[in-house]
């Protein structure tokens, strides 16, 4: 359905989950993929496409120094899926300056220093490129206990909408995708912290959840590299400052 035509794609949080089904669903519609993480993703693919690094999304040297040697050895930034992100759950009374720091330095920050550099590097080639953020239904719905990632996914919807507008003059659009619960090991982890606090066993947990979704399950990753391909390709050329839902029917604007 898709081809890429050897377009550098920049994928973070790419060592498993969402991100890693991003970077496989771009190898196999013929892009070139780097295919970041906090520790270099351990999956492999043989084929001289892949191209997998260590990189802190949330450490402003670190990325611009890696954006800039792979610009340097491919030849510029076509596609940012900006996908690194992380959840903490905690009531607000208990949750501390320092928490909050730490997951805005990754969904926000992290964000903000990726898009930044990567923009750069389109501008400077004269690359009609594309920006996806994966943001969450969470910066759209409040959910209890995240109030720190509601915020940071928040954070992120703004900041595409106001992009969309900026970036537009330079052919470069900027969307975001809203995922709700992804079959994913962040998921499970948000299902752990809810069946230790409640007592409730995670089946029950689990079940709970996927009661709110109409379509009465949870997505999977490959849903979420396939709206990203979609946003990626010409499809989609004239869509731009969206944040899309991907929750299968939770949130409905």
């Amino acid at each position: 359905m898709f081809d890429f035509n050897q377009k550098i794609v920049l994928v973070t949080g790419a060592g498993g989950g969402s991100g890693e089904a991003i970077a496989r669903k771009f190898l196999a519609n013929n892009a070139i993929v780097i295919a970041a993480d906090l520790k270099a993703p351990a999956w492999r693919e043989k084929t001289d496409a892949f191209h997998p690094v260590e990189m802190d999304v949330s450490n402003e040297d670190t990325v611009n120094k890696t954006v800039q040697a792979y610009c340097e050895k491919l030849g510029g930034i076509d596609i940012l899926i900006n996908n690194a992100g992380i959840a903490i759950e905690s009531p607000l009374i208990k949750f501390s300056f320092e928490t909050w720091k730490k997951i805005f330095s990754v969904n926000a920050d992290g964000t903000f220093l990726c898009t930044k550099a990567a923009v750069k590097s389109m501008v400077a080639h004269k690359i009609e490129g594309r920006v996806i953020n994966i943001a969450s239904i969470a910066g759209k719905n409040g959910f209890p206990n995240s109030s720190g990632y509601c915020a940071s996914k928040a954070a992120v919807i703004g900041f595409t909408r106001a992009l969309a507008a900026e970036l537009g003059q330079y052919g470069i659009t900027v969307n975001a995708i809203c995922p709700g619960s992804v079959a994913t090991p962040m998921i499970e982890s948000v299902i752990d912290t809810i069946s230790a606090n409640s007592g409730l066993d995670r089946r029950e947990v689990r079940r709970s959840m996927e009661s709110g979704i109409a379509l009465k399950r949870f997505q999977q990753p490959e849903d979420v590299a396939d709206l990203v391909c979609f946003l990626a390709s010409d499809y989609a050329r004239n869509i731009n400052g969206e944040s899309m839902n991907l929750d299968g029917g939770v949130v409905r604007d």
